[in-house]
């Protein structure tokens, strides 16, 4: 455990909370429908990684973004110049959530010596499999006993109890673990390795899982990442 809660601290990029704003910068704000506004950040397009470590985000978008390009040329579109839709059409994905994904990836292999899926991420029978665990286990209810589901609830991945529900339901089909692991173990692979990027785990988030913070009763230290006036260039 001592040896997956390294690994993760070192791979985990932190949050970027502060970001540097130029004057340049002031002509992509977007509202955030909250009151505030948001720097457009132009999300991350770039398909980069090992293939068995890219998150599927990436490679679905890879592949959108290839047919959508080769229909836009033959058709002539341009790029909007209003910026909100500029900012929509600028869809890409969340870097934080890919990594959290690889990560994931990383810790299986750490702790089961093998890799969670295929090369070939979507079209991985195994994959698909898991996927469709995933999106059936959002929809079962739990008993009537007041807890959310912890598969359509990521908050509730933090919890450290785990009753009959959790362990039958909720912590990956027994078929993904090659060898026996504690419940928070399976909670946290099963949470980083969510294939909606929506509700897969942010970083804060799993280094405050149960599995990662129950290293500070041996003194490891598992610090919320602190990324203050970080710069953003390019994508």
């Amino acid at each position: 455990n001592r040896v997956g809660a390294t690994a993760l601290s070192m791979l985990t990029c932190g949050s970027m909370t502060n970001v540097c704003i130029t004057e340049n910068d002031a002509n992509d704000l977007v509202d955030d429908e909250y009151g505030g506004s948001i720097v457009d950040l132009r999300r991350m397009t770039s398909v980069v990684g090992s293939p068995h470590y890219v998150a599927p985000e990436i490679i679905a978008q890879a592949d959108k973004g290839k047919g959508e390009g080769e229909q836009g040329q033959q058709q002539g579109n341009a790029e909007p110049q209003d910026r909100k839709s500029r900012h929509a059409a600028r869809l890409g994905y969340d870097g934080t959530k890919a990594d959290v994904w690889s990560a994931g990836v990383i810790l299986y292999a750490m702790l089961f010596r093998s890799l969670p899926f295929g090369e070939d991420l979507l079209r991985c029978p195994r994959y698909q499999a898991f996927q469709k665990w995933y999106n059936d286990a959002r929809q079962l209810q739990p008993p009537p006993n007041g807890k959310r589901n912890r598969r359509a609830f990521p908050d509730v991945t933090l919890d450290p109890n785990y009753d009959e529900f959790d362990e039958e339901e909720m912590l990956g089909p027994h078929w993904f673990f090659p060898s026996e692991i504690s419940a928070p173990g399976r909670d946290l692979i099963v949470a980083m390795l969510n294939p909606n990027p929506h509700d897969r785990l942010s970083i804060e988030m799993v280094l405050h899982h149960p599995w990662l913070m129950a290293m500070k009763g041996t003194n490891q230290q598992v610090p919320m990442p602190r990324m203050s006036g970080l710069c953003i260039s390019g994508t």
